[in-house]
């Protein structure tokens, strides 16, 4: 399968933690800068992904509950404990496979991921020039062995169940304005020597930080289509614009 690399600026900024947030930089909009430059080891400047753009995902959970949990004794005979995340969006759900995030360092989880390609939602209408993606999420731990990656699930230390986000914003983050000119090809977890990410592998997602290869970040002529039905017409997106069956633009 073709291989790509993504780059991301650095930046660091500290911010005051409160119940379920994180330790990761907030962008000037308000909410987390979750993109992170695995070559310079911390995050980037700002979320400038987009929404079919592969990218790693990252977490910061130091100064949290979760970084004491995962310190402590498992629940489950013989499990290590880890970081999952559920999430969904303004246009709808993702790959609940999707969730378990690896370590990237110290308190620092994350994955690969591509949302377009792992969306189980359609996300035709995000897919169009200036539309913006907001995502949702909460941040938990779970419990996993060789034989069960699911061994604890949903283990929140008797906290309370909230969406996860930077005080006072109303999403985890959101994705660039959409241009089209960001499409990244497929993944899959098993492109990579660090593919397998508990037993899953799931279009669009593997472990964080894998060794992207050698490709082009931004892919314009070679952009993957995608097909769907609307108001009882075959429709195909491309590059963001609609085409009937004929190759007549949809307005």
């Amino acid at each position: 399968m073709k291989k790509f690399f993504l780059f991301a600026a650095a930046a660091m900024a500290s911010v005051t933690l409160f119940a379920h947030t994180l330790n990761n930089p907030v962008g000037t909009d308000g909410r987390y800068i979750v993109k992170y430059d695995c070559a310079a080891g911390q995050f980037a400047a700002a979320n400038d992904m987009e929404l079919d753009e592969t990218f790693v995902f990252a977490v910061d959970v130091t100064g949290t509950w979760l970084e004491n949990w995962l310190k402590d004794t498992p629940t489950a005979e013989g499990a290590s404990r880890g970081v999952a995340i559920n999430k969904w969006t303004s246009r709808g759900d993702v790959n609940g496979d999707t969730n378990r995030l690896k370590r990237i360092d110290g308190n620092i989880w994350g994955m690969t991921v591509n949302y377009a390609q792992i969306a189980t939602a359609d996300f035709s209408e995000s897919l169009k020039k200036d539309s913006i993606l907001y995502v949702y999420a909460q941040i938990f731990g779970f419990e996993y062995t060789d034989d069960n990656p699911g061994a604890g699930w949903w283990m929140w230390a008797d906290q309370e169940v909230a969406t996860t986000q930077a005080d006072g914003s109303d999403c985890l983050f959101t994705f660039a304005p959409y241009t089209g000119e960001k499409t990244s090809a497929e993944l899959y977890a098993d492109d990579f020597e660090d593919g397998d990410i508990y037993g899953f592998e799931v279009t669009g997602y593997a472990a964080p930080c894998v060794d992207l290869g050698d490709a082009v970040e931004t892919v314009k002529a070679n952009k993957a289509s995608s097909k769907f039905v609307e108001n009882g017409m075959i429709v195909i997106m491309h590059n963001g614009v609609k085409y009937n069956a004929l190759g007549v633009e949809v307005k």
